[in-house]
């Protein structure tokens, strides 16, 4: 006989594994820069609406098309599978910008969003190996980015990650991935973890019985 109480431990199983099945999603639209790449605007189905930037050159995204995302620490480039373990200094110029800081950092508080925007992709581009600029906002800010690691005022990738774009349907696939853009993932706090050990305990031990 099925219980009443087995009933719901399916459905919430079966929730669970739906949850755990489903990519995240993510649709992007164009925001200012001169470079043919960030500023972009993402919405996202689990993480949020944010500006970000592009960490490729020669991969593309589409504006309003709805793509899955995997969020790591690698970028993969153009497709073909090549790996690339995320700058710190690009860490460090994403997470000021991400906090209003960059026109600060620059001296240039009356700075145009556009000119903005390409200080930061044109620096991130540099720190990726991908290519050099001469762009004097850019080139103060890769400064500042490297004092920041030298004197030891950053270290890590603090809550920079990146944000690896998919054809839906296709996530891993070499031959349908984007343009790999930036996220600030909010990271696990102690307590979070915790409570998720406890849970897994408590799983543990009903099987038990």
């Amino acid at each position: 006989m099925i219980s009443a109480r087995m009933v719901a431990a399916a459905v919430v199983v079966a929730g669970v594994s739906g949850l755990a099945l489903a990519a995240p999603t993510v649709v992007f639209t164009d925001g200012p820069g001169n470079t043919q790449g960030g500023i972009f605007h993402a919405a996202t189905s689990a993480n949020g609406n944010f500006d970000t930037f592009c960490c490729e050159i020669g991969e593309g995204l589409s504006y309003g098309f709805t793509y899955e995302y995997t969020i790591g620490t690698d970028i993969i480039f153009n497709g073909d599978g090549t790996v690339n373990p995320l700058n710190q200094r690009t860490a460090f110029i994403y997470t000021k910008f991400t906090q209003g800081e960059i026109r600060n950092l620059l001296g240039k508080p009356a700075l145009p969003d556009d000119k903005l925007a390409d200080a930061v992709q044109l620096a991130i581009w540099k720190l990726e190996g991908l290519q050099d600029t001469n762009n004097a906002d850019a080139l103060t800010l890769l400064q500042i980015a490297f004092d920041a690691v030298q004197n030891g005022q950053w270290s890590g990738l603090g809550n920079v990650r990146v944000m690896n774009n998919w054809d839906p349907g296709h996530i891993g696939d070499p031959a349908h991935a984007k343009q790999d853009t930036l996220i600030i993932v909010p990271l696990p706090s102690a307590a979070g973890l915790a409570s998720v050990g406890l849970l897994g305990l408590g799983f543990t031990g009903r099987r038990r019985k």
